[in-house]
């Protein structure tokens, strides 16, 4: 049974609970909550208020629309994470998602007992600056790396939480054998450093020697975090002769997880080396059965091992183009590979299922709950990484 008894989570000025669209924090820990929920424990999301669809959980803040200027955004947050401390109810645990709620924090000294910062964005040497906040969760190895070596001095409140897959969507729903004309997806923002010229250009190389076809879900429009309808142009213009699949962003999870896996091998071959924190996109469609591909970023490490149960391609490379169609044609020829791929990426999938990572959350809020007492030390939460 917990010690805590009560936990506030409170979520971006930008993003609503229920969930839509936009919002993976929102996602995450809305489904963190709930599992919490199931516990016994109390939890009270702190959240903009939606258009429609309201829950009985939150507690609603006016929240804003994401205006295009850093600035304006960066003053929004500060207004918004000043007014959901404030109505925020006491609660055992508070987990904090917004900019500035950890320096605001000391303002409402007493009312929280437990703080945690979920850090899900590369450092911009502001954590300096959060020393009232009790725990910085990072999502990924990457994320702590970057974290403890610009501000060397909050590693001893520093810990690994992974990010999740849910496995109530995205599991296994059939054996995948590769068809007459494989295809290879993708899923994510149609944006430049996703390196989707890369998988175009790998793809059409393929395609010289054996059928295959491409298929890319996402939104390519800036409004929606795309690089806009030029860099889709160009993409199409690399397709020398053949054309490439093009899915509008789908924001249910359910049918989301039924267009990835009506595909053979899914790639994300993204080039952003600071911007890339996890990668929940390959998770999803390991979870799925796909045997997939990723580029060398850091945050994958956490759970793709190259040949066990994922590919990985050099994308700084000079060859990087020549390396991923490599991996592609490997799976297309090996189907030994492919099976050994396809079986473990589901095994592996399971040990980042909501359950797993959400009791990894209690185990960290309980021991932060009696650190006076037990002088425990956050750092040595590490080893949740995997």
């Amino acid at each position: 049974m917990s010690r805590i008894k009560s936990i506030d989570i409170i979520t971006s000025p930008f993003g609503c609970i229920p969930p839509h669209a936009i919002g993976a924090v929102e996602k995450m820990w809305k489904s963190c909550g709930d599992y919490f929920m199931s516990k016994g424990i109390k939890v009270v999301f702190v959240c903009k208020r939606p258009d429609n669809g309201l829950n009985a959980d939150c507690l609603y803040v006016n929240g804003y629309e994401r205006t295009g200027s850093w600035l304006k955004d960066f003053l929004l947050d500060f207004v918004y994470s000043f007014k959901a401390l404030r109505n925020a109810p006491r609660a055992d645990v508070v987990v904090l998602n917004t900019i500035w709620s950890p320096v605001l924090l000391p303002l409402f000294n007493g009312k929280f007992k437990v703080s945690v910062y979920n850090v899900a964005r590369f450092p911009k040497h502001q954590f300096g600056f959060y020393k009232a906040v009790d725990a910085l969760s990072c999502v990924s190895m990457a994320v702590y790396d970057s974290l403890v070596r610009q501000t060397p001095s909050v590693k001893g409140k520093c810990c690994v939480i992974s990010n999740f897959v849910d496995e109530k969507v995205f599991r296994q729903h059939k054996r995948h054998i590769l068809p007459e004309v494989p295809c290879v997806v993708y899923s994510g923002r149609i944006n430049r450093e996703k390196g989707l010229d890369l998988l175009v250009k790998a793809v059409d190389k393929v395609r010289k020697c054996r059928k295959v076809s491409l298929k890319l879900i996402g939104a390519y429009d800036v409004e929606r975090g795309g690089s806009g309808r030029i860099y889709k142009e160009e993409l199409d213009r690399l397709a020398d002769g053949w054309d490439i699949e093009w899915v509008s962003p789908i924001y249910s999870p359910a049918k989301l997880a039924e267009e990835m896996d009506k595909g053979d091998i899914f790639c994300y071959p993204s080039v952003a080396d600071k911007g890339e924190t996890f990668g929940v996109a390959p998770l999803e469609a390991m979870a799925l059965g796909l045997p997939t591909i990723v580029s060398d970023l850091a945050c994958f490490k956490d759970f793709i091992r190259d040949k066990e149960n994922g590919l990985v391609f050099n994308h700084c490379s000079a060859f990087a183009i020549d390396e991923l169609s490599k991996c592609i044609n490997s799976l297309l020829c090996d189907k030994d590979l492919y099976a050994l791929l396809s079986e473990n990426a589901v095994t592996t999938s399971h040990s980042f299922s909501v359950e797993a990572k959400a009791e990894e959350y209690l185990l960290l809020f309980n021991n932060l709950y009696s650190l006076h007492s037990t002088g425990f030390d956050c750092g040595k939460m590490r080893i949740m990484k995997l």
